[in-house]
């Protein structure tokens, strides 16, 4: 269906003129990103998307998306042209194949720009992730009262060595086992929620934050995290965070303090976990890739300030 299906991909955008500086985008998106909370199968949901031409030039535009298998989608218009100062509504109509989350960016190419981002996120299983973390079974786990899926993943992965595994939250672990411990997880049968696979355990706990319906840093404002000038700042912010994203916020950099305590055999300092832990704290939904980048490496420096700050005992 639309473009979830089509038989050839768009033709290629010819024929306006380069704007004067590519890397400042000619058109905005509003909204910069949709969320689907959708637990029926093949039923069409329909978003609405506005793109503004703000150059001084006609812009072509196209869909370019890479479209996850448990999904299709159509947009309407796929392709067009917008006149200097106009606007466009775009359908984009959604349906559910297979019931799995995802978070992803849909592609819009413009002619002779970089191209934008729509941030895109559907929570389409029933269980322990994408969901409310007050709405999940709570316990006691080192001081802290946080949802008992963290508790049994942190649990799982220090019994099979996972903080001594060389690359722990860097290396991903097999598709297969991370989807069978998933559905096991969801299913809440923690007596099957045991393997060998480390990676697959830590990939869980990144997937577990990254698919929270509001990310924990994403409660703060962004400019909290593109503009603090040292440790301090860091843990001011910190301390401002609402419950339940402080308790969790604690809970992990409790556990990623004592991951990177074993970065003699896991080589994972404690600049190297937060740079691959960072970008499932935040959602970044600024359709310009090069602010998601800076951002991204912004929330990295955020989080690594925090750690710092844990280890000396600051915080």
């Amino acid at each position: 269906m639309g473009i979830g299906s089509h038989k050839a991909a768009p033709p290629p955008v010819r024929g306006s003129q380069t704007p004067a500086d590519p890397g400042i985008a000619p058109l905005e998106i509003k909204p910069q990103a949709i969320d689907i909370r959708e637990t029926n199968l093949n039923r069409p949901i329909v978003n609405e998307v506005v793109l503004t031409n703000v150059d001084t030039r006609k812009v072509r535009f196209r869909f370019d998306p890479v479209i996850p298998p448990s999904i299709s989608l159509e947009f309407t218009p796929a392709v067009g042209v917008l006149d200097r100062g106009r606007s466009r509504t775009i359908r984009i109509t959604t349906t559910i194949k297979e019931k799995k989350n995802l978070n992803f960016k849909i592609t819009l190419r413009i002619d002779g720009a970089q191209s934008l981002f729509i941030n895109m996120k559907i929570f389409a299983e029933n269980g322990v992730f994408g969901v409310d973390p007050l709405l999940l079974d709570q316990v006691e786990d080192g001081g802290r009262t946080v949802p008992l899926v963290l508790a049994n993943l942190r649990r799982l992965l220090v019994e099979k060595g996972g903080q001594r595994s060389e690359g722990i939250f860097r290396l991903a672990g097999e598709q297969n086992e991370i989807l069978r411990l998933k559905e096991s997880l969801n299913q809440k049968r923690y007596d099957a929620v045991t393997t060998n696979d480390v990676n697959a355990i830590a990939s869980l706990m990144k997937i577990w934050f990254r698919d929270l319906p509001t990310p924990i840093l994403n409660v703060l404002p962004d400019t909290t995290i593109m503009n603090f000038h040292d440790a301090s700042d860091c843990v001011q912010a910190y301390h401002s965070l609402p419950e339940p994203q402080k308790t969790l916020i604690s809970w992990l950099l409790d556990f990623l303090v004592e991951v990177s305590s074993f970065s003699a055999q896991n080589k994972m300092t404690a600049q190297n976990i937060a740079i691959v832990i960072a970008p499932n704290l935040y959602d970044i939904s600024t359709p310009n890739p090069m602010e998601g980048l800076i951002l991204s490496q912004k929330c990295a420096q955020f989080l690594f300030q925090l750690l710092n700050s844990k280890i000396a005992g600051a915080l």
